[in-house]
């Protein structure tokens, strides 16, 4: 066969979950530690080990000794000896950090920058670990509450006004008379690089007037929600000025199946529940608050794109043949859902694939040989298996490269 079983590591970090992933993908829990993060890829930092006739081998390893088998012709060519995208299954027990990933370009040139520095690759306060972008989307596994880029303009000086009706014109003025990228970069600069002094005195005001607030019953339900998110962060993060970030992101709930984009130089921070990602395969998150992490404020300013607006979730389209695809959104991915209830789906491939069982059991079959997939279990497809085929009573997501980026 030349497709593998994979054993994926697990990150636990703090804002993770005791059983969000366990009830969610059936994934053990045995330390009865926050489990965050479930890694399936061949990022060098927590690589899946590959399960071999011969034993077990990391994936990037293996990637990096077989690249052309492994990726294909085309893929090797573009991204190197490396599987350019990684999936993850997320498990947000309390709120992440307010963080934006930087473009291409950016991750290069810091990445040199901070070697240069002689800053440690595990450093706390290194920002880039590697010299990749990061785009990625997010599926929601369960009902999965986020912040995700800047409001629209008029919603942003709209819940200034309303957190602070007395003052709000040294905030917002200039951004009403010139609505656009410029004025909304000064507006968030002076708030979140704001002295101590006067990050108190903001919060102290604000803070003083949420439980009126809450108490509004003329307020739509998702700014209604987001202002009670301020209410729960203040209390985590206490003295944070990150606790006014759902005032000016937009505050968004999906539902499972559905998905969001976040691209480079999009501001956000994942609120609760569970859901997958699937990124360009990097490690670079820049941070500007509600985290006990390395913040590095005007680094994060030089990232961001400040374009305004509101995304809307979307699904995968259903194809005939059981399998449903995600748009298209960058050239590192694409994902699908696979769901062959009763028939044998068959797909050749093209380029390197992983597959996730999300639900039920699955049989990928491929040159004569099986492989039994339960639910939380994911597989390595590699670019030269050819024909395979997969069947069973099951929901398996599909991560895999844009036709033109993968070429066996």
């Amino acid at each position: 066969m030349r497709a593998y079983r994979l054993e994926n590591p697990v990150q636990n970090y703090s804002w993770g979950s005791l059983e969000g992933l366990k009830d969610c993908l059936g994934i053990p829990n045995p330390e009865g530690r926050p489990v965050a993060e479930l890694w399936i890829g061949a990022h060098p930092k927590a690589p899946s080990l590959a399960i071999l006739d011969k034993g077990k081998q990391r994936l990037d390893e293996l990637i990096q000794a077989e690249s052309e088998a492994c990726l294909g012709k085309a893929a090797a060519g573009r991204f190197g000896p490396a599987l350019p995208f990684l999936l993850k299954a997320l498990s947000a027990g309390g709120p992440l950090s307010i963080q934006a990933h930087p473009s291409k370009r950016k991750a290069e040139k810091g990445f040199e920058r901070e070697n240069l520095a002689g800053i440690p690759l595990d450093a706390p306060e290194r920002n880039y670990r590697d010299p990749n972008h990061k785009p990625e989307m997010v599926v929601a596994l369960t009902r999965f509450e986020g912040l995700f880029g800047f409001r629209p303009i008029p919603e942003i000086i709209e819940n200034i006004k309303i957190l602070a009706p007395d003052n709000h014109a040294q905030y917002v003025s200039r951004l009403e008379k010139n609505p656009g990228r410029v004025e909304l970069s000064v507006l968030f600069y002076s708030i979140i690089s704001s002295d101590e002094a006067n990050k108190y005195a903001i919060l102290g005001r604000v803070l003083d007037r949420l439980p009126g607030i809450l108490a509004r019953t003329d307020l739509e339900h998702s700014r209604l929600e987001a202002f009670r998110w301020m209410d729960r962060l203040r209390h985590i993060y206490p003295g944070d000025v990150g606790i006014l970030a759902p005032a000016l992101l937009n505050y968004k709930v999906l539902e499972p199946g559905q998905s969001l984009c976040v691209g480079a130089g999009n501001l956000h921070a994942d609120l609760s529940g569970e859901a997958l990602e699937l990124m360009a395969s990097s490690d670079n998150v820049i941070r500007g608050g509600l985290t006990p992490k390395h913040v590095d404020v005007p680094e994060l300013v030089s990232v961001l794109s400040f374009d305004s607006g509101s995304p809307e979730p979307f699904v995968a389209k259903p194809g005939p043949d059981g399998e449903a695809d995600f748009p298209i959104l960058v050239p590192d991915f694409r994902l699908s859902v696979l769901s062959p209830a009763g028939r044998v789906l068959e797909r050749k491939a093209q380029g390197p694939e992983l597959l996730l069982c999300a639900e039920g059991r699955a049989t990928l079959r491929n040159q004569g040989g099986s492989l039994e997939l339960d639910r939380g279990q994911a597989a390595f497809v590699r670019a030269d298996a050819g024909t395979w085929s997969l069947e069973g009573e099951a929901k398996v997501y599909r991560a895999f490269l844009p036709q033109g980026e993968a070429e066996a």
